[in-house]
């Protein structure tokens, strides 16, 4: 009898032990940090004032809490006259202007750089700000860096479409605020399509 349940505790552990065996060759490495990274949480929208190219104050608070909010970064080097997604946001401007959404681009160019450009190719209906601050030495770029669009690598400014609700929350990730894939899907979800 005693034979016998030695038997079964070696049996036991032998199964055991291939179990073990099977489940650590097929069990698959994670890599808990890009699970972290892709999490995407609602937050409230960092907020930014500045001035559009007729010099004018522009404060996204003004709009956050009441309006859908589309914030874009736009290449200020190559101006706004050569920025694809603000020529697409203007011919679809009537569209997001019935769904009362706000449009606020930001760059890096000054506000004389960005009328220059509105001389070339007609006026935006929405404002063009430049996010720059003369008065501070470590100001300029404040927006770009608040709203995660400075390259890392290059420590220049990166073009990026973003997508406020009307609580005033966009998605974040890990990294900051997350940007939209593009500008018409952008637009569509601003309107609700």
């Amino acid at each position: 009898m005693r034979d016998r349940r030695i038997w079964i505790l070696i049996v036991a552990a032998l199964i055991l032990a291939a179990v073990s065996v099977w489940r650590i060759s097929t069990n698959h490495r994670q890599n808990y940090a890009d699970q972290v990274a892709a999490a995407v949480v609602m937050r409230a929208a960092p907020g930014f004032e500045a001035l559009d190219s007729d010099n004018h104050l522009v404060r996204l608070g003004s709009f956050l809490g009441r309006h859908v909010i589309l914030v874009v970064f736009f290449d200020g080097d190559a101006g706004a006259d050569n920025a694809p997604e603000l020529i697409r946001i203007r011919d679809r401007f009537e569209e997001l202007q019935a769904h009362n959404v706000k449009v606020v681009a930001v760059s890096s160019a000054i506000p004389q750089k960005n009328r220059a450009a509105m001389d070339r190719v007609g006026k935006f209906p929405f404002p063009l700000v430049s996010d720059i601050d003369p008065l501070s030495p470590d100001g300029n770029l404040r927006i770009h860096q608040q709203w995660g669009r400075i390259d890392p690598n290059s420590n220049k400014p990166r073009t990026g479409i973003f997508l406020i609700d009307r609580k005033g929350q966009v998605t974040f990730t890990v990294n900051g605020p997350r940007p939209m894939p593009g500008v018409d899907l952008a637009i569509d979800e601003a309107v609700g399509k």
